[in-house]
């Protein structure tokens, strides 16, 4: 790996130093958890969250939608984890590289943010 720019369109195992601020986000704790990296430029690391969870408290009038319909919809987003949150980045660039009993989507509860248990792609 020449730059960070080669972690675009791998899986990566990433462990952050402070995760207190990204809590919206999904991310529960320092990790580390997989994921799949869609960007990453000078601010930090993008990467996908296919399990990003909204609820809509508002319908297309304005009016509050009562709590007995609100229902959660699960989204597809990419999450910036800016460079001074990341402690450690692993690149896996397949599956065949992954450690044993390690799979995409399993094996860390809750800490795992939406990631695909097909095999890593390139872009």
């Amino acid at each position: 790996m020449e730059d960070a720019r080669d972690l675009v369109g791998c899986t990566a195992l990433v462990l952050l130093g402070d995760a207190s601020d990204l809590g919206f986000t999904g991310i529960e704790g320092e990790g580390p958890f997989l994921c799949r990296v869609t960007a990453v430029d000078e601010i930090g690391i993008w990467v996908e969250n296919r399990r990003f969870v909204t609820v809509e408290l508002r319908d297309e009038k304005g009016r509050a939608v009562p709590k007995a319909r609100r229902r959660p919809r699960t989204h597809t987003v990419d999450i910036l984890l800016p460079w001074r949150n990341v402690r450690t980045v692993v690149r896996f660039e397949d599956a065949a590289e992954l450690p044993p009993g390690a799979e995409l989507g399993a094996g860390a509860g809750k800490r795992t943010i939406g990631f695909d248990s097909g095999e890593p792609r390139r872009r």
